[in-house]
């Protein structure tokens, strides 16, 4: 065999190699995609109980009144809600992307005419299918940043990842684990731009040789890979543009640390515009399809606001890449370069609070999302800062809830990372992958529900870290030598049967190759010290994040069954509203309650909120439910022409903080709040002041209404607590009613009490009464919302009486339903 025989014959050997080592990794993805689909999945059981599908959480009811309206129209989305902020209507500030999704899903489900619960099925999947897919990203990522067993460790941690796992099981018809699929899947192609423009030496001057030379042709099409997939983060959630925004930021980080170590930077500067450029060509007609008439900027819209916003960073990367040009012609120091450009910065925000207010107030209110302030955000539990409670105490159970131990491991695997990178060269793709990790770290910190955007560097660290310690144990090698161990044993030859006969030994056959296989099968052993501390670390970091994915997908929060038994008895036993399927009339009446429920209430109920998770409504809300004047509660009603308000046991105890917040009062106003001493330690007791006792809530919750005329209690939930399907929260809906007016003569001065005797819907027994006092001339009127007929539900057991002074009384009085919806006039005095 001559010498070229012998190069092909290494080369194909090194060929298959690569292909059996290729064929391995593709099949540990593959597992870690099979794990990743089984724990998202863990929610189905759950959630389709009943035969049909529920949703978790809140906003994922109105994303599915989206997906269906979208299945039905396609590709046209609902972008404009008469049910919403009723009566006024709303418009939608979701972009359509992930809904479109959905309903494409169902349609390939389904047909062209998909039914409702294929529709339904299509949504509670999407989470799962974008779920698993952004595994593949980010194993790209860690394989780039690190190497393949690093991408493969972090695919599975991602896999299992708690805080992920929680935005895309089954069910969580949301566009949260959109945000991460597409931001995760931009900032891999961008990330892989940077790392073959590096190893190519991508330069403007090697441009003009990309025809003859097609390997240059490769990072710019991963850079126009990462533009498209920006554009359809813009297309997907409004926040978009702060994480595009972040290829900036890493730009000014790269050139310094290039600067500082005498690199050009034209590779950063041709991947980052590129990357730009084709998000503004990609972004172009989904703005000009999707905005309002004329050139509208709005942040909080799909509006031309993406597409300036765009060019406007890159205009940016022109100055970084001019000034840093610059500083190196010049031989400045490097220092300057960050410094100027901050300062510049700073100068330019200035500019524009004097220029131009609208994009000043649009970064401000931007910067207050991402920080989690904001007059109505600070009352979500969700935008609580990470290590904080709702009362501003360090707490750990949020991250540990979200992240397990891979916290901690991720905490030590960024600063093993650091130190490696001050004793090597800045990287491009780690030193984006460092950057990118402080910026999600604080946007985590700084409200909770961005764990699901932090989940993916986590995942990273933590599989960094896990193999650096693995391979610190030789773990590879060891379970290596224990399977060929194992394998050795099946194959070995077996130990000769003992048949009364002696099986002659061969002594004299080659002592020194028996010596040397010997030796051999001893170093071929496992050192089982190093396997079960490898098999120990991994224990710690996966098991608890196993568990805690386990449990958040199996007990998959939904809509209270408290609620839904009260919703779908509002859907069948109240007025059907009209234009539900096409919203685009106002319907006959609303229904009020907190916004926290009116999703709930617009796809379950199917009838029109005034408040929603949109925080439409909130203040005619708040007022309603603290007023302590049954005149100004009627105004409101009549004022939004509302028939139904819906109450429950959380709006006068949990939630009622949050609702004095928003009507400009405080929980002291309500609440005398102190700290006791307890045996189990310290607690705060609440006790209600007498200003709580006067607030329309109470009056509705607590006393079911029994003080007030034009209110009346129509149902309340009926769950069956002995089987422990409940909630412990206790709905009541009450309808407003023109109620009848009864009417007589007493006493100049003398109170009057109408009484009645009530049964609910559940058989509870309670008594309502209402008072007047007669006039000088001993004249009264009450206005009463319940008849006496038996309508079922909740309905009269007795009819009214009337008390007049102390023994005075009058019974008998029949009020007839017609009555009480036509406010008529009763006459008692013929009683």
């Amino acid at each position: 065999m001559n010498v070229s025989d012998m190069e092909k014959s290494e080369k194909a050997c090194q060929n298959k190699n690569a292909r059996k080592k290729d064929s391995k990794n593709i099949f540990v993805l593959g597992a870690a995609l099979l794990a990743g689909f089984i724990m998202r999945m863990l929610s189905y059981a759950s959630l389709t109980a009943g035969g049909g599908i529920t949703f978790t959480g809140y906003d994922e009811f109105y994303h599915m009144r989206r997906i269906l309206y979208t299945a039905s129209n396609f590709p046209h989305s609902l972008n404009f809600d008469t049910y919403l902020n009723y009566p006024y209507g709303f418009e939608i500030g979701w972009p359509p992307f992930f809904d479109l999704l959905g309903a494409l899903l169902a349609i390939i489900m389904g047909g062209t005419r998909p039914d409702t619960h294929t529709v339904e099925f299509a949504g509670a999947l999407l989470p799962v299918l974008l779920g698993v897919l952004t595994i593949i990203p980010v194993y790209l990522i860690a394989a780039s940043v690190f190497d393949r067993k690093t991408g493969l460790v972090g695919a599975f941690a991602f896999a299992v990842l708690p805080a992920h796992v929680y935005v895309s099981r089954f069910g969580a018809v949301d566009h949260h684990v959109a945000e991460v699929f597409l931001s995760t899947i931009a900032y891999a192609f961008f990330i892989l731009a940077l790392k073959l423009a590096g190893e190519r030496s991508l330069s403007l001057s090697s441009l003009k040789n990309i025809s003859s030379d097609r390997k240059l042709v490769n990072p710019l099409l991963l850079a126009v890979g990462s533009g498209l997939f920006f554009s359809l983060l813009i297309f997907t959630w409004v926040g978009a543009p702060a994480l595009i925004g972040f290829v900036v930021l890493y730009a000014l980080v790269q050139t310094t640390l290039d600067l500082k170590a005498g690199k050009k930077s034209d590779y950063l500067f041709i991947c980052s515009s590129v990357a730009l450029f084709a998000t503004i060509l990609f972004t172009i007609p989904l703005s000009a399809g999707a905005a309002r008439q004329g050139f509208e900027m709005s942040a909080m819209y799909l509006s031309w606001f993406q597409v300036v916003y765009v060019l406007i960073l890159l205009a940016g990367i022109f100055l970084l890449w001019s000034f840093s040009a610059y500083v190196s012609k010049k031989g400045m120091d490097w220092k300057y370069y960050p410094s100027v450009l901050i300062l510049i910065s700073v100068s330019g925000f200035l500019f524009l609070r004097i220029f131009s207010v609208e994009y000043y107030t649009f970064i401000i209110e931007g910067l207050r999302f991402f920080s989690g302030k904001g007059e109505y955000i600070s009352t979500i539990s969700e935008a609580v800062p990470l290590l904080l409670t709702a009362q501003g105490k360090l707490t750990f159970s949020a991250v540990l809830g979200s992240f397990g131990l891979s916290f901690l491991a991720a905490l030590a695997g960024f600063f093993l990372l650091i130190l490696e990178l001050k004793s090597e060269k800045s990287k491009p793709e780690v030193v984006f992958f460092i950057v990118w990790t402080l910026f999600y770290a604080y946007l985590a910190l700084s409200q909770r529900r961005f764990t699901y955007l932090f989940s993916v560097n986590i995942s990273i660290l933590t599989a960094y870290l896990l193999w650096v310690l693995l391979d610190s144990l030789d773990f590879e090698t060891e379970v290596k030598k224990l399977v060929k161990s194992g394998k050795g044993m099946e194959k070995g030859p077996r130990p000769a049967l003992q048949t009364g006969k002696k099986t002659p030994l061969k002594t004299k056959s080659k002592p020194k190759t028996r010596q040397g296989t010997e030796s051999k099968i001893k170093v071929a052993e496992p050192d089982y010290f190093k396997l079960v501390s490898g098999m120990a670390l991994i224990g710690l970091v996966f098991v608890p994040s196993l568990w805690l994915g386990a449990a958040f997908a199996k007990d998959a929060v939904s809509i209270d069954p408290e609620w839904k038994d009260s919703l779908e008895w509002l859907e069948t036993s109240t007025p059907a509203t009209s234009y539900y399927l096409e919203p685009s009339e106002i319907p006959e009446y609303g229904v009020l309650s907190w916004w926290d429920y009116g999703n709930w209430i617009v796809y379950v109920g199917k009838r029109p909120a005034v408040s929603n998770n949109f925080q439409t409504g909130v203040e005619d809300s708040a007022h309603f439910f603290l007023t302590d004047s049954e005149k100004e509660a009627k105004t409101i009603i009549e004022k939004l022409n509302i028939r139904y308000v819906i109450t429950d046991t959380l709006m006068t105890e949990g939630k009622f903080g949050a609702i004095a917040k928003i009507a400009g009062k405080e929980i002291g106003d309500y609440y005398e709040v102190k700290t006791v001493q307890e045996n189990t330690g310290l607690k705060t007791v609440a006790t209600p002041k007498q200003t709580l006792l006067q607030t329309q809530i109470y009056k509705l919750y607590k006393l079911d209404g029994t003080s007030l005329g034009n209110f009346r209690l129509v149902h309340e939930s009926t769950i069956n607590t002995t089987d422990g399907n409940s909630s412990g929260n206790t709905v009541k809906i009450f309808e407003y009613v023109k109620g009848a007016t009864l009417s007589g003569t007493a006493s100049p001065n003398e109170t009057v009490m109408a009484t009645l005797e009530l049964s609910s819907n559940t058989g509870r027994t309670f008594t309502y009464q209402k008072g007047s006092v007669a006039d000088e001339k001993g004249s009264f009127e009450i206005t009463v919302p319940y008849s006496t007929e038996d309508t079922g539900g909740v309905h009269a057991i007795s009819t009214y009486s009337l008390t007049t002074g102390k023994n005075s009384t009058v019974s008998g009085i029949q009020v007839a339903e017609n009555d009480i919806l036509n406010g008529n006039r009763i006459d008692t005095s013929n009683n």
